[in-house]
This record gives structure tokens, C-alpha cells and sequence, in this order.
């Protein structure tokens, strides 16, 4: 289940949290326990249940499992009265004027019946209001996509880069990453298509500017980049961006990027997911030939293992 709330997933924190829906079923099952009690009812047998079910309440309105609306007002009642049976049976002053807790004593007077009858009305209205919140909150079934958990393409679609070359992939790739990721999940299959393709030229921008040798340069477009990358390779240069890596960008360009930029293009779950399987493959094998040309060029000469020349002969490696 989800409940969409707080800033644009594209200016801010994501604003999809994934709540622990069993907190609900705890919630519901700890607060019935006060209509198990009527007529006077010992202190001694229910102070700690009443801290628990105070607690309870006290979460849920600090959003825990989510934040409620229109219901707040009657669940802060209920935990006013909650607490306030607490103050009444399992408090003192102290002569220090100080309020102490002690456990209520068996000849402590009983709570009256009417005080916990007034209880059980203030969880009852509480009931009542949720329930109708309950009926209009965004709350949903998200079906899993292929072999992707929801719960990964939600929270953490970029996890699919290795490791290896996690640190290669520009973080503004794993921002339209993620969003693609999301948009899937809920079954936003043209914006999916979209941020996969972002997401693919963040990472053509970063192979480009490390094969070109001029960090920070950026193109105009893909077939710039594209262009511009197809030219080095054909200069010989060394290192040079691999054919197979340049061929699939453009047919991307010209079969998936190009079109999706058009309104009159929507993507089914099927096509959302082909270009998100091919992003996937291409960023990760642009970021594998980034992290080979900078490992390469972080590499010292292996000076030391070489002999120095003797008699004006060169030395042989050691």
C-alpha cells in the first residue's frame, strides 16, 4: 500500500513512502482491548494497557504508519482521556510538588464506570471517523512488474547498476533512474519510457566528455553525441568507444528516444519495459568502458620493475 503525499519526486525527497500495513491489523487489535472492560475496573489491571494504547494513538497522529486527516481531532481526544486516567490512578505529588509515577495498589480506588464507559464512546467516535477517512485515502494495490519487486523499482530502481560500476554512473542518471523505475511500478509506462531515456543520456554525456577529453562539454543532442563519438573512433584514437555501444545508442535514438518525445506516442507496459531492460544494458555498459579508459589512466608506469641501462644497453624488465 502507498499513500502519495509531499514534494515532486523530481524537486525533493520521494513522495511515495511505503507504510508496514500490518501496523494497521496491531493498531486495531491493541485498541479493541478497551471495550473488553466494563463497570469499575481496577487501575492495577490495566495502567500499562493504557500507556500502550496511549502510545499507540500518539503515533498515528505523529504519522506513524501514516498521517491522518480529519480524524486526528477525535484521536487526540481519545488520548487525552486515555491520559488522564493515567494522571488520575497511577500519578502522585510528591512533596516536592513533582508528579510521580507509582503502580496503583489494590485498595486504590477503582476507575468508575462511568469514566471508562466515556472511554470506550471516545474510541467508538474515533472508529466511526476513521473508518470514513479510511474510504477515501490513497491507498493501493501496486501488482508487481515482471521480475521486478515494486518495492525496488519504488524505492530503488538504481540498485540494478553493479557495483563495480555504481561509482561511473553520473547521479543525475540515477535520479531519472529511479523515476523511471516508479513510474513502471504504477504502471506510468509512457513517463517510464521518458525518464529511462533521460536517464540514458546522463550517461552518454559522461561516456562523451571521457572519451573526448573535455570534462564538462556537453552536445546538443544524441546525434551529436552520437557524431562526435563515432569520429573519435574513426581517428584511431585510443581509447575509443567500442562500435557495439555506439550502434545501440542510435538505434535507441532513432527507434525509442526520438519518438517518445512526441505526444502522439504511448508506451504499453510491454514497451515500457523492453526500453527499460536496453537502458538498463546501455548505461551499464557505457559506465563499464568509462570505468576501463579512468582506471587506465589512474595506472603509473611500472617504471620501478624495469632495470636501469648498463653499458648503454636498455635493461630488461624485472
Amino acid at each position: 500500500m502507498y499513500f502519495p503525499f509531499g514534494e515532486s519526486a523530481q524537486e525533493g525527497p520521494c513522495d511515495v513512502e511505503r507504510i508496514n500495513g500490518f501496523k494497521l491489523y496491531e493498531i486495531g487489535k491493541k485498541l479493541a482491548q478497551i471495550s473488553q472492560h466494563e463497570g469499575e475496573v481496577s487501575p492495577g489491571d490495566v495502567v500499562f494497557d493504557l500507556f500502550e494504547w496511549s502510545n499507540i494513538v500518539k503515533e498515528l497522529l505523529d504519522g506513524d504508519p501514516f498521517p491522518v486527516g480529519f480524524s486526528a481531532a477525535r484521536a487526540t481526544d481519545l488520548k487525552s482521556r486515555m491520559d488522564d486516567i493515567i494522571q488520575q490512578h497511577a500519578f502522585f505529588t510528591n512533596e516536592s510538588g513533582e508528579r510521580k509515577f507509582r503502580f496503583p495498589k489494590k485498595d486504590d480506588p477503582a476507575i468508575p464506570s462511568w469514566v471508562w464507559t466515556q472511554l470506550r464512546t471516545s474510541l467508538s467516535e474515533f472508529e466511526t471517523v476513521l473508518r470514513d477517512e479510511m474510504r477515501e485515502a490513497a491507498t493501493y494495490y501496486v501488482p508487481r512488474r515482471g521480475i521486478y519487486l515494486t518495492s525496488a523499482l519504488v524505492d530503488s530502481a538504481d540498485d540494478c547498476f553493479p557495483s563495480e560500476v555504481r561509482g561511473h554512473v553520473p547521479p543525475k542518471t540515477c535520479d531519472d533512474w529511479k523515476a523511471a523505475g516508479r513510474c513502471l511500478a504504477f504502471n506510468l509506462c509512457t513517463a517510464s519510457g521518458f525518464h529511462a531515456a533521460r536517464a540514458v543520456e546522463g550517461t552518454l554525456e559522461a561516456y562523451y566528455q571521457t572519451f573526448s577529453g573535455k570534462p564538462g562539454k556537453t552536445l546538443r543532442s544524441w546525434d551529436d553525441y552520437i557524431k562526435a563519438l563515432q569520429k573519435i573512433r574513426d581517428e584511431g584514437a585510443d581509447p575509443s568507444p567500442t562500435a557495439k555501444t555506439l550502434s545501440e545508442l542510435d538505434q535507441m535514438r532513432t527507434f525509442d528516444r526520438n519518438p517518445i518525445m512526441h505526444p502522439r506516442i504511448v508506451l504499453t507496459e510491454s514497451d515500457a519495459r523492453i526500453l527499460f531492460g536496453s537502458s538498463e544494458s546501455l548505461i551499464i555498459a557505457m559506465a563499464q568502458e568509462i570505468k576501463g579508459v579512468k582506471t587506465a589512466a589512474g595506472v603509473q608506469p611500472e617504471l620501478s620493475l624495469v632495470k636501469p641501462k648498463e653499458n648503454g644497453k636498455d635493461g630488461e624488465a624485472a
